[in-house]
């Protein structure tokens, strides 16, 4: 299981879920911290229960939505979109490749979802940017705050 954080269309960065929880929010001790002033210092956890990854909304300032409606826990599913400030967070449920057919890599078939081949034609039709590398974090400049206060 997977996260992908968006911002403006663009993936910024993705997360393989490989802890029992992900914490989400402002304060960098989150797994996943996105310095944005509409979110608050801890905005949301994913919790991994028995019917599979739950998203808790930690009773954060503006709320957590997923597909649009504003939630306060949610089991996630294959392609939910989360959103928390001008962030969206994609969680894809299965890697998007599967090699299947033989254990030397170089003879595997590599097999794809029907769900994860529409959603490739659907980003490849889009033209979209390349990814943009998330550098190590740094510590930010009085500039870079003001640019971060107002969203730029």
């Amino acid at each position: 299981m997977r996260l992908v954080l968006r911002f403006d269309g663009q993936d910024v960065q993705e997360f393989v879920l490989d802890k029992q929880d992900i914490t989400i929010g402002r304060a960098s001790s989150n797994d996943i911290s996105i310095d944005n002033l509409a979110i608050s210092g801890h905005h949301a956890t994913v919790y991994a229960t028995a019917s599979g990854p739950e998203l808790v909304d930690m009773n954060s300032t503006n709320g957590t939505f997923v597909n649009e409606k504003k939630v306060n826990r949610h089991h996630l599913k294959d392609g939910d979109i989360i959103n928390i400030g001008k962030h969206q967070i994609v969680f894809f449920k299965e890697s998007p490749f599967v090699t299947a057919g033989s254990d030397n890599q170089s003879e595997a078939t590599v097999m794809m979802s029907a769900d994860f081949q529409q959603q490739l034609q659907q980003e490849l039709s889009k033209k979209k940017q390349p990814v943009r590398t998330v550098q190590p974090k740094r510590k930010k400049s009085f500039w870079d705050k003001i640019k971060s206060l107002f969203g730029i």
